[in-house]
């Protein structure tokens, strides 16, 4: 077991854009924990956490890597995470398992897009937020005006903690000093302007504190977790991955000022469903009842299937059998690993606030909980915000044969990724991969052909849908006598339109007994069947009321396969008389770029069939550039942006809602469904 407790456990996330230098970051955190002899880079691919073949051929982190570090005594896990907004999946499913998000930025490319996404995310999940500005001896001259953005961003809590100094060659502490120079100025005045928020959240300390009393740690460290923990205080900590400067003064930060489990703000863990669902309360003690979350699953190339989690309470035990969620069949946990990204330790037990992963276990997946209490009534954590996969190709092999090969892959990829689907469309006899953007479906697409798959990609398909403008009714008489048993079945029904996101709703109106109530679920399972195909242009079809109010039935011939048909083409007959439409998506965008290709930026969004809403000028000569486009228009936008920023802008997108598609659109759409 551990030779450390609970409370001397730090979990931090390394979060930010791919600008920021997360992984680089990592490195030098470990190697001056003395955890590595040398540090490798990202470039070279011999880091820690990139170890996969993608990301060696990238050069940024693809996956979530999980790290840990010595430091005074205490351990430190990190979790570093992928920065590109396509990959935001994998950065979700982490974010319970720390007590700390820390947001790793590069001061040139300011609060970049990602940087507020990120941020929404930590605010929505109440999760404590730190601020590290990297990269700091390129950027000295930047960091006035980028403190300036953080501040206006983040509102006037996010404060420094140290300071650069000597050019960017060191920093010097501003919480518990408040004497010298910065390379931003006097630390009086950021020691004062920190003190000053932090003894807000202590009536005793202000009082002692507006009395003359400087505190000291000690009187500092409750108030300052408190802070943290309802972010009152951001914490702002300058560092240089590749120089050093200002590394070893973060490692001490973490493990002096950052919250350990029992004090940071506790997970939203529940058990019972519905209506009796309940707050499951727990309290980070290694003998309590177990509580542990799977947060991230990845294939081993020698243990399969490794799932890795993080306890809350209670201890995991390797060789014990634990319950998962609701399940009453207990699973047997054989093999615990610590893991230093790609390398891994098996070890005995796992206590609360610690993080382990489990092997070869295909009964456990992303976001299942583990406990050891059998009485429990499906135990679960609050759904995380996953972004809906929006982009889609249709996979061949190029190989016959190859189908089984393709579809194991793609299995383990659903498996780690909550932001991927795959499904085999049944109309097109294509299997279509969904996923949130080029760069995420061209790395699923990498990872088939690095297993010995050799696929082609058809052009993207935009998640159109169908749905009606008014109310109609449909009628349809399914006879079929061929000798034997015959099938007879007739259907009347109407059907109305609800409001946009409300998705189907099944109304049973028959009165008299004229269509027995077994056969209810067969009308409304052929109308689900024609609704996923669609009926106009091939698209599903949503946000239909559908009521069913007359019909006949014959004494021999009436069975489920009758009616199920009839119910098919009954509300095919009503549909195509409701006025019908066809709905595209609209994403919201944010895009950062140089100010001086605003113009350039926001024309070309107008062009694309887009609204510019809001534009924010930022502190170091970026601008924030806020629309909604239909998605449509967007799938060819990454080349583009790079192009009219030359390389310099970002941006990032997630689903709004749906809109009807311009008359000529809908036209060809409904066009080419019916030549195919």
């Amino acid at each position: 077991m551990a030779g450390y407790g609970t409370a001397d456990i730090h979990n931090v996330l390394l979060a930010g854009p791919r600008s920021g230098g997360k992984t680089t970051l990592a490195e030098a955190l470990l190697f001056r924990a003395g955890e590595t002899s040398r540090k490798g880079t990202v470039e070279a691919g011999t880091s820690a956490s990139d170890f996969e073949k993608e990301e060696r051929e990238h050069h940024h982190s693809v996956y979530s890597a999980l790290l840990h570090a010595t430091h005074r005594g205490k351990r430190i896990n990190i979790l570093d995470l992928p920065g590109a907004p396509d990959l935001i999946g994998q950065a979700i499913a982490c974010l319970p398992a720390a007590e700390t998000m820390v947001l790793v930025m590069d001061p040139e490319s300011g609060v970049d897009s990602m940087s507020r996404r990120l941020l929404k995310l930590a605010h929505d999940l109440d999760l404590p937020v730190a601020i590290i500005v990297n990269k700091l001896g390129e950027n000295v001259g930047l960091l006035s005006g980028f403190l300036g953005e953080l501040k206006e961003t983040i509102g006037r809590g996010c404060l420094p903690i140290n300071l650069p100094a000597n050019n960017g060659t060191n920093v010097i502490d501003c919480l518990l000093n408040g004497d010298g120079d910065s390379d931003l100025g006097p630390v009086a005045g950021f020691h004062t302007e920190l003190l000053d928020q932090i003894v807000e959240v202590d009536d005793a300390l202000m009082e002692r504190y507006l009395e003359g009393e400087e505190p000291n740690y000690e009187a500092l460290h409750e108030p300052f977790e408190r802070a943290m923990d309802s972010a009152h205080v951001v914490p702002v900590c300058f560092t240089d991955a590749v120089t050093g400067a200002g590394v070893e003064a973060l490692l001490d930060i973490i493990v002096r000022h950052f919250p350990n489990p029992a004090e940071g703000n506790h997970r939203p863990f529940y058990i019972g469903e519905g209506a009796d669902e309940v707050p499951f309360q727990y309290n980070d003690d290694p003998s309590g009842t177990l509580l542990a979350h799977v947060f991230h699953v990845t294939t081993d190339p020698y243990l399969g299937k490794l799932c890795f989690f993080r306890v809350y309470q209670g201890t995991v035990k390797a060789g014990e059998q634990v319950f998962v969620g609701a399940g009453r069949r207990a699973i047997r946990l054989s093999h615990l690993f610590q893991l230093q990204g790609k390398e891994r330790d098996e070890i005995k037990g796992v206590i609360a606030g610690d993080m382990g992963a489990v092997a070869k276990i295909d009964d456990l997946h992303l976001g299942d909980v583990l406990h050891d209490d059998h009485s429990l009534d499906h135990v679960h954590h609050k759904a995380l915000p996953y972004p809906i996969p929006l982009h889609a190709l249709a996979v061949v092999p190029k190989t016959r044969g190859d189908e089984s090969k393709i579809a194991e892959v793609l299995g383990r990829i659903r498996e780690e990724d909550p932001t991927f689907e795959a499904h085999f469309d049944t109309e097109t006899h294509e299997l279509v991969i969904h996923g949130l953007g080029q760069l995420h479906l061209s790395l699923v697409l990498e990872r088939i052909r690095n297993q010995g798959v050799d696929v082609e990609a058809k052009p993207p398909k935009i998640a159109y849908r169908e749905t009606i403008r008014a109310k109609a009714e449909g009628h349809y008489r399914h006879k079929k006598q061929s000798g034997g048993a015959g099938q007879f079945g007739e259907v009347y029904l109407r059907i109305e339109p609800i409001e946009r996101g409300s998705g189907f709703e099944f109304v049973d109106k028959i009165v008299g007994g004229v269509i027995p109530k077994g056969f209810m679920p067969a009308i409304e399972k052929g109308i689900k069947d024609i609704m996923r195909q669609g009926i106009a242009a091939g698209y599903p079809v949503e946000d239909v009321r559908v009521i069913v109010y007359d019909g006949k039935t014959h004494s021999v011939d009436s069975k489920e396969i009758a009616f199920k048909t009839a119910g098919k083409y009954a509300f095919k007959d009503a549909f195509l008389k409701a006025k019908p439409t066809i709905l595209e998506p609209i994403v919201n965008v944010e895009v950062t770029t140089p100010g001086s290709d605003l113009g350039s930026i926001t024309g070309d969004l107008s062009s694309r069939r887009g609204r510019v809403f809001g534009t924010d000028t930022m502190g170091t000569g970026t601008t924030l550039v806020k629309a909604s486009v239909p998605l449509a228009e967007m799938m060819e936008y990454e080349p583009a942006l790079k192009s009219m920023t030359k390389g310099r802008g970002s941006f990032t997108m997630e689903l709004s809602h749906y809109d009807p598609v311009p008359e000529r659109l809908a036209k060809q759409l409904v066009a080419k469904f019916n030549e195919a």
